[in-house]
């Protein structure tokens, strides 16, 4: 049966502050929340409070698992229907993580907590990766960030959540401006390019996920440019976001621009070549051959150049031959032996094609 009622037409029933009467976040929230409405949920709210809410979302959403989350054990008296009440301390990351591990992935979690600047952040890291890709997560009440109410908010935080929303703001709308690899945070280094928006509102901000999995398989996707005729090579990447990938037939080319290099290994059959490469500091790591890895793994340190040459017993027997492109370019850059082939754009490495043609012997 089609659902009519608005969102913020159950919430005056119920009476949640968070519908017209106060807030005034469920017309903002309806926006995003209807195309959803109908569809087999999962949503958390961390605040349970007198329960308003709860009811709310149980009803707008007819086909959706609601959990309630809360510090105070009264707020059991709310589990009924498909209402689920969670006792936990939202200071705590193991009860939080224990919540979202039974509970989750989410495609909504709203928190409503305690309001301290300290549980809004810890909350936000903690259960933000338990979001479905897609998902939405919601910060009420930041309006405690400012004014006469940081007194009885600020707690032992150093920054508001508002601050540190807008550090995440900053490397999501200057996406190609800002080293992200240079990040101290963990969670704003994971998760600043992985959300289509963070849409701010009178004192609240939704925050919809956009992430692809951490690590996943990945082939060597297809070569830089045509395959010749010389002896197949192993080459060997380490990729932002992925992990490790081998290419058997010369190449590793995932064909996307995020997707980026921060070391390698290119193994012949003989012990014949040898490679470096550079890093976003215009410094290069020592030269490598047979076994060796050039770059770094998993430490964020993007490779933005890669030089190959032919050890001194192989020249005059093999014809070297190389392809490398960067991020923001298209255009392959041919790797000459033993010249560096460094990034233009100041992008890193995102593909690598090698090959090794024996000259004909007289």
């Amino acid at each position: 049966m089609p659902q009519t009622a608005t969102l913020d037409a159950i919430g005056l029933k119920y009476g949640t502050d968070k519908a017209s009467f106060h807030h005034n976040y469920l017309e903002f929230y309806e926006g995003f929340f209807a195309p959803l409405r109908n569809e087999a949920l999962t949503i958390l709210e961390i605040g349970v409070l007198n329960g308003a809410s709860l009811k709310t979302w149980e009803e707008y959403f007819p086909n959706a698992k609601v959990i309630g989350a809360d510090i105070m054990p009264a707020t059991k008296k709310f589990e009924q229907g498909r209402v689920v009440i969670e006792l936990l301390d939202q200071s705590n990351i193991e009860e939080l993580t224990r919540v979202a591990v039974k509970h989750g992935p989410f495609d909504i979690i709203i928190e409503d907590g305690s309001h301290m600047w300290e549980h809004q952040i810890t909350t936000l890291r903690t259960l933000f990766p338990f979001v479905k890709d897609g998902g939405i997560y919601v910060v009420e009440d930041l309006q405690t960030n400012y004014g006469s109410m940081q007194k009885d908010y600020k707690g032992i935080a150093s920054a508001t959540c508002v601050d540190y929303l807008k550090s995440w703001l900053d490397l999501r709308v200057a996406d190609d401006q800002l080293p992200i690899n240079e990040v101290e945070d963990a969670f704003l280094r994971t998760y600043g390019r992985a959300v289509q928006y963070l849409t701010f509102y009178r004192r609240a901000c939704l925050i919809k996920k956009s992430f692809p999995p951490v690590m996943r398989e990945i082939s060597a996707g297809q070569p830089l440019m045509a395959v010749g005729a010389g002896a197949p090579l192993r080459v060997l990447a380490h990729i932002s976001e992925i992990g490790d990938v081998t290419g058997t037939e010369g190449f590793v080319n995932p064909g996307a621009d995020n997707f980026t290099f921060q070391g390698l290994a290119v193994d012949a059959d003989e012990d014949v070549l040898e490679y470096r490469v550079r890093f976003a500091n215009a410094t290069w790591s020592e030269w490598c051959h047979g076994n060796g890895y050039a770059g770094t793994r998993a430490q964020s340190r993007l490779v933005t150049g890669v030089s190959l040459r032919l050890r001194k017993q192989a020249k005059g027997l093999y014809a070297l031959r190389g392809y490398g492109r960067f991020a923001g370019s298209a255009k392959p850059v041919e790797i000459a032996d033993g010249v560096d082939c460094v990034s233009l754009t100041g992008g890193a490495l995102c593909a690598l094609q090698v090959e090794l043609t024996p000259h004909a012997q007289g």
